[in-house]
């Protein structure tokens, strides 16, 4: 406490507040001025310092983000890690962790072990992963989104129990769904748990990456831990160039006359966001217009409302579309949240199905859905639904606000629709939009 402070308390309240020295009183709106301004000028460093990250690190660079792994590349994946023999020249250390996991004694180099993928069964289905050692008979099944088959699990564990020879069976469910059938036999293994002492893939491969010795299977199951925290964890993983941008802002706030500014921003961050979202809304309509129809529009919801795209993804959760006022109704080329908030976009053409959607869903469906029926043999990289004729999710499927902040320090103007990524999917967008118009036409 320093001398001030102490005389200062032995003043009448009066005396003190009469003595003190007056501070000038800013307001708000200059203190953000000046923030702004100054940390303008810093944008430039802190962008070089982002491409310098990525020039050397190359932080965002994921086969995973790249190739947008379906369920049958996932089991490829599982597979080839859990396989001793693997090209990731580990031997069993992922092995034995998954069996160290279920309960199973872990393995030397000299026990019998085979893996094999999509081992057919006796009533004409695969199982995704068998591995059989001289003692046990493991059957893997991965369902990382697909809906279980009727009585699936409990004909797998017959399959599996058809040719022991001693052994013992095992059924491991790599899913966040519950077992339909035979789930008292059934070992579930989430991909990811958010409490560290839930067994899950995500935990397995965590603790096995702090042996692996070589470098290339270390970066990769670094990307598939990232992918499976971004895919099944709902959470934004963050990206290392980010961080200066991030560390910057958190420098300035440590300063006190720079707090209000800070917090002027943060209390308008939702606006920022949604305005984000229906900028890119906005492009996309635009560019399907201009490549595709000037007649398109953006799709009205079941009240005959238009809403935008924040309306659609934040607040109520129903497809951004756009289409022609000539289409059938219920169709259109959209985007919308499948997961969490703001997590999990898909995109794709929706076009409800009326004989495979619920009764009580019927007004959603599409007179025309036969039309657009065959739309996955035709177009690569989509899956069919009874509501979506053509669907995927995007590669960066989550769209939180981290995610939009992304998109404008990236963007070479600042402008969301100048960003590659905003870019694509808007392409994607008009040849879609194209192709549904053309299909719509045929007799």
């Amino acid at each position: 406490m320093n001398t001030e402070t102490i005389s200062n308390k032995s003043q009448s309240p009066a005396t003190t507040r009469a003595s003190m020295p007056t501070q000038p009183l800013t307001h708000p709106s200059s203190d953000l001025s000046d923030f702004i301004d100054d940390f303008s000028n810093m944008i430039p460093r802190l962008a070089a310092m982002r491409e310098g990250i990525d020039l050397y690190g190359a932080t965002a660079f994921s086969p995973f983000a790249i190739f947008d792994p379906d369920e049958n590349a996932l089991s490829r994946v599982i597979a080839e890690l859990l396989d001793p023999t693997g090209t990731h020249g580990q031997g069993l250390l992922f092995l034995n962790s998954l069996l160290s996991a279920i309960g199973v004694p872990r393995l030397n180099r000299m026990d019998y072990i085979k893996v094999r993928r999509e081992v057919l069964t006796r009533s004409n289905r695969r199982v995704d992963i068998v591995i059989e050692t001289s003692l046990y008979v493991i059957g893997i099944e991965n369902k990382p989104w697909a809906v279980q088959q009727k009585n699936q699990l409990e004909d797998y564990l017959t399959e599996l129990k058809a040719d022991l020879r001693g052994r013992k069976p095992i059924l491991v469910f790599v899913s966040d769904q519950t077992a339909k059938t035979a789930s008292d036999e059934t070992i579930r293994l989430p991909y990811y748990a958010a409490d560290p002492n839930e067994t899950s893939l995500h935990g397995l491969l965590k603790s096995s990456a702090l042996e692996i010795k070589a470098n290339g299977p270390k970066a990769f199951v670094a990307d598939f831990l990232n992918y499976i925290e971004h895919s099944f964890g709902d959470a934004y993983v963050e990206n290392a160039s980010d961080m200066p941008y991030i560390d910057a802002v958190s420098a300035e706030f440590d300063h006190l006359n720079r707090r209000k500014a800070i917090a002027s921003v943060l209390l308008s961050q939702e606006a920022l966001h949604c305005r984000i979202l229906d900028e890119i809304g906005t492009f996309i309509l635009g560019e399907v217009q201009k490549g595709a129809n000037p007649d398109f529009v953006a799709s009205t919801d079941y009240e005959g409302v238009t809403p935008t795209m924040s309306v659609c993804l934040w607040d109520r959760w129903i497809p951004y579309g756009v289409r022609r006022p000539s289409w059938p109704i219920n169709c259109h080329v959209a985007v919308e949240v499948d997961g969490g908030w703001l997590d999990k976009i898909i995109f794709g053409v929706k076009a409800p199905d009326e004989a495979k959607i619920a009764l009580k869903e019927r007004h959603y469906a599409c007179p025309e859905r036969r039309k657009l029926e065959n739309m996955t043999g035709e177009i690569p990289g989509g899956k069919k639904t009874p509501f979506w004729p053509w669907r995927k999710q995007l590669v960066d499927s989550y769209w939180g606000q981290e995610y939009c902040a992304r998109l404008i320090l990236e963007s070479p103007s600042g402008r969301v629709e100048d960003h590659p990524e905003i870019q694509d999917l808007a392409r994607q967008f008009v040849e879609m939009a194209a192709e549904v118009d053309r299909l719509l036409m045929l007799p």
